[in-house]
């Protein structure tokens, strides 16, 4: 029999660093499948819109509704638009340095002033492209990002501009919108299928113009509306083509061989800006997509089907499909999918008959 006094045994020691012993199921952690986020997210839309000059882009800028203009470029002088105000004398609405951005960038954040202002303005993507690398270069003791040597200053001024988008999704979960406009230039891409050809591109580095594309939900390519032709019946002229323009501005939202652009919306491939109201036309056309249905979306489906007019036909981004095709998939779709299947369709140029 044991006595009273018989000695206990030992705890078991505690695992070290508090891992688990062996054999010892881990606890179920709570699932999150109960709370699983369905439908459209009324988020704060981030723009790209950039053209070339004298296009309208900082008149389509000050348009925008309760917009805050961050005047980097300078060219803000002859429109009526609030603007960040960076220092207290003459011209103070225009940032000196890349610390003056993120200063106020940093205010942005930080303060309460969203009720007064929806929209965040950057005026313009080059201009600011041009106060990051003077601030890694003097950060760096360079003179010139090319400096660096093998692509490394472009490397750090993508790595600036990606901080700085973190900072802009700040303010845009305070319900702000961020618009930022940029010049255009043209430049010859190298075409893997064939031969090469000119293009309009955001005047930026590529790789800094990428990661701008890529953030946005809507990218636009504003131009003018014209082209070129030869007149006919005048032989003095026939050997070389002539330019004209309409006098119209567009804005387009798919990606053609000339330009990129996109929107993660079913917006119309292309929209004329009023010359008095330059961004009306856009938010009517960005709230109806917003405000859709299920069911207006398949029936937006149809009218673009309709207005294609073929059973089979070449999509925007070069894939043939038929209309039998298109409202298969638009039967039990959800919105995100029907979206796409609609700014698809209307990026896709109507189909002629031959007669």
């Amino acid at each position: 029999m044991a006595t009273a006094n018989a000695p206990r045994p030992a705890p078991a020691p505690k695992p070290a660093n508090g891992t688990r012993p062996p054999g010892v199921p881990a606890a179920a952690k709570p699932s999150k499948m109960g709370s699983v986020i369905t439908g459209q997210l009324r988020s704060a839309l981030r723009y790209l819109f950039y053209g070339p000059e004298g296009v309208g882009k900082s008149s389509l800028l000050a348009d925008v509704p309760d917009i805050l203009l961050i005047d980097i470029e300078g060219g803000s002088d002859n429109i009526d638009v609030p603007r960040y105000k960076f220092r207290d004398e003459e011209g103070g609405h225009v940032p000196h340095t890349y610390q003056d951005v993120l200063d106020a960038i940093d205010d942005l954040v930080a303060n309460p002033w969203e009720q007064t202002y929806k929209a965040i303005g950057i005026d313009t993507a080059d201009a600011l492209e041009a106060l990051i690398h003077k601030h890694i270069c003097k950060a760096n003791g360079h003179q010139s990002v090319e400096d660096f040597g093998f692509g490394r200053g472009y490397q750090k001024a993508l790595d600036e501009m990606r901080a700085l988008i973190k900072n802009l999704d700040r303010i845009r979960a305070k319900g702000i919108s961020i618009v930022i406009v940029g010049h255009s230039f043209v430049k010859t891409f190298k075409n893997p299928e064939g031969e090469d050809f000119d293009r309009y591109q955001l005047r930026v580095h590529e790789k800094l113009g990428g990661t701008l594309k890529d953030w946005c939900d809507v990218v636009g390519f504003i131009r003018f509306d014209g082209g070129s032709a030869k007149l006919a019946g005048d032989a003095s002229q026939t050997k070389r083509a002539r330019g004209w323009s309409s006098g119209r501005r567009l804005v387009e939202l798919a990606r053609e061989a000339a330009w990129d652009a996109k929107s993660r919306l079913s917006l119309p491939a292309e929209i004329e800006l009023d010359a008095a109201h330059p961004w009306a036309p856009f938010a009517a056309a960005q709230s109806g997509a917003r405000d859709a249905t299920l069911e207006s979306l398949r029936v937006d489906i149809v009218v673009e089907l309709d207005r294609i007019g073929a059973e089979e036909f070449t999509t925007a981004t070069g894939k043939v499909t038929t209309r039998t095709a298109m409202l298969a998939a638009s039967t039990n779709a959800d919105m995100s999918t029907l979206n796409r299947i609609l700014a698809g369709l209307k990026a896709t140029t109507t189909t002629t008959q031959e007669t």
